[in-house]
């Protein structure tokens, strides 16, 4: 994929990992308004000043609006850690390594780090972990609640949370199938491990929580419609 044919929000997650590789572990609204800029002047600059000056309305409104399905904070690839400053989460380094090496020839060799990164803290789960060992786990809503890593209880948080766990379970999957390979490791020299076996039950976890928890999930829902 061309850098023209990204998404707005593609763009801004991009931005985001030129902050963060430029050594900015936590970075502004303003930073992230002009890392944009940069990257595409055309979309992101002042109307009739494009090339002069950054439209810091144009990057916010990608990043604040919770009616955009992709908008990076809602995808959890960017997370807000205090009023105005933001970071780049595991999940979104992985996204973006994806979206760099789409159509590359490369696409096959992508460092593997990202992506078990964002992968772990699922596949270590407490909950999960218990039902590999016993289906009828987690016997309670609060089990699914804390996998998939819920803060309160409303519709777009919940469809968010869902959709980050398939996201790093279903790139991961898709690591291993693209590289043939039976094992996700944290990089070349080991640092941990997770099996494609494991990713596949990871990946039937989740279907089944949402199964056995159905009711709770249409209530959450039903509550914010």
């Amino acid at each position: 994929m061309k850098a023209h044919e990204f998404t707005a929000a593609q763009e801004i997650l991009l931005a985001a990992v030129d902050l963060t590789d430029a050594g900015k572990a936590a970075f502004s609204e303003w930073d992230l308004t002009v890392a944009a800029w940069k990257r595409n002047k055309n979309r992101f600059g002042c109307r009739e000043y494009e090339d002069d000056y950054p439209d810091h309305k144009r990057v916010m409104m990608e990043i604040m609006g919770q009616t955009k399905r992709d908008n990076p904070i809602r995808r959890q690839f960017i997370k807000k850690v205090r009023p105005n400053y933001y970071e780049l989460t595991p999940l979104g380094r992985a996204e973006a390594e994806r979206l760099t090496r789409l159509g590359s020839p490369e696409e096959a060799s992508r460092s593997p780090g990202p992506v078990f990164t964002a992968v772990l803290p699922y596949a270590n789960d407490r909950s999960f972990r218990a039902w590999l060992q016993d289906p009828e786990e987690p016997r309670t809503w609060l089990g699914a609640s804390a996998f998939f890593g819920l803060q309160r209880y409303d519709a777009n948080h919940l469809n968010d949370r869902v959709r980050a766990a398939l996201t790093a379970v279903t790139g991961a999957l898709a690591w291993c199938s693209q590289n043939e390979r039976d094992v996700l490791t944290r990089g070349t020299h080991g640092g941990g491990s997770i099996t494609k076996a494991e990713l596949q039950k990871l990946r039937e976890f989740i279907d089944m929580l949402q199964k056995r928890f159905e009711a709770q999930i249409a209530a959450i829902r039903k509550k914010a419609g």
